[in-house]
């Protein structure tokens, strides 16, 4: 385990930016349509025992991460296996986060320019700080989660007058159905993916207060994520939001305020960079803790800039175009990340239990 350390509050602002992610331009929960922030709430729930899974190892294996609990709990081969596991997790999460940006940048920002130029922007600037190390990122973050909030702010208050809040009615129009299934896609992405933090988070200098630190971080994103659903929703209505890729840009690009507080769907651009930013830089340091930790390396730096690339590349290959990319996030994902984001969590957490209460039984004899 590496001994770099972060604080709480860094800690913290990693999980909210992770969350919110793709999340803030592409949305979550859209199958319910306008009953999206009834399926964000459900989603919220249902996340809450997957942190409180995450808290207890990282406070069961103090000073470890993911790949340390692995090896403990799974024995030498069994846990290697499980390690391979979260590395490809990690790298795929990564090349899904990226090139959902790279089709944003593609379609609405830089038609005119090649899908992966920006996407090679960004790949070198998560290199560029994951090379640097977590305490790195983790300052990075505090300072660009209060960029984002005043952005949110100013926003906000320039998109009042083109609200209707009648647009969330009538509630349950669509019935549980569709809203069970943007509960459940909406756990999956963003929600669960959190659990990957556990790979990053093993030292954290406050370690005492995980189960604060992920719980606050889980709704402060949670709640970040409901009110941009509730904003989009107010400006869009549910026909506009169910006919664009991009609700939030969509949202913001109606707002013209005189004539002279015009185009300011530049300001969604810029948190949606930021937050990408974020969550591609952490799986790519879980991802390169991992392959340090599968081979056996004196440290994760030297696979970095391949691993980076290597997510490029993956990114730029997923898909032929925007349908099959969203397609693949409202239809296969969840089913793809279940086993990543619940089966084995509560496997490791039930097996560390275990060996953790047959040493202390040890240590009593």
């Amino acid at each position: 385990m590496s001994k770099e350390r972060i604080t709480a509050g860094e800690a913290r602002s990693i999980m909210i930016l992770f969350i919110m992610g793709s999340t803030m331009i592409m949305g979550a929960g859209g199958q319910a349509h306008t009953d999206a922030w009834l399926a964000i709430l459900m989603a919220t729930g249902m996340s809450v025992p997957i942190v409180l899974i995450s808290a207890r190892l990282l406070a069961l294996y103090p000073g470890q991460n993911l790949y340390d609990i692995c090896l403990q709990v799974f024995g030498k081969l069994a846990g290697r296996v499980c390690i391979l596991l979260y590395v490809w997790y990690a790298i795929h999460l990564a090349a899904l986060v990226l090139r959902n940006y790279g089709e944003f940048m593609e379609s609405e920002a830089m038609p005119e320019t090649p899908m992966l130029v920006p996407m090679l922007f960004v790949a070198a600037l998560c290199i560029f700080v994951v090379l640097h190390g977590i305490e790195t990122l983790g300052r990075s973050a505090r300072l660009m989660f209060n960029v984002c909030m005043i952005t949110i702010i100013v926003v906000l208050s320039l998109t009042l007058e083109r609200m209707d809040f009648e647009n969330i009615l009538p509630v349950l129009d669509y019935g549980w159905g569709p809203i069970w299934k943007g509960a459940f896609s909406a756990f999956s992405f963003p929600f669960a993916e959190t659990f990957l933090l556990t790979a990053i988070f093993g030292g954290v200098k406050d370690g005492k207060s995980y189960v604060r630190i992920l719980l606050y971080g889980l709704l402060i994103g949670s709640g970040l994520v409901l009110f941009i659903t509730f904003r989009n929703l107010f400006i869009l209505g549910n026909y506009t939001m169910s006919n664009v890729y991009f609700p939030s840009y969509a949202a913001v690009g109606r707002v013209n305020v005189g004539d002279f507080i015009q185009r300011i769907e530049g300001t969604v651009a810029i948190v949606f960079v930021i937050c990408v930013f974020t969550k591609i830089s952490a799986c790519l340091l879980a991802a390169s803790y991992g392959i340090a930790k599968l081979f056996g390396l004196h440290s994760y730096r030297t696979v970095v800039i391949q691993t980076g690339l290597l997510v490029t590349y993956l990114a730029y290959s997923l898909y032929d175009n925007i349908m099959e990319m969203l397609h693949f996030a409202s239809e296969v994902y969840f089913f793809y990340a279940f086993p990543f984001q619940v089966i084995i969590p509560i496997l490791l957490l039930i097996g560390a239990e275990i060996k953790v209460r047959r040493g202390n039984r040890a240590n009593a004899g």
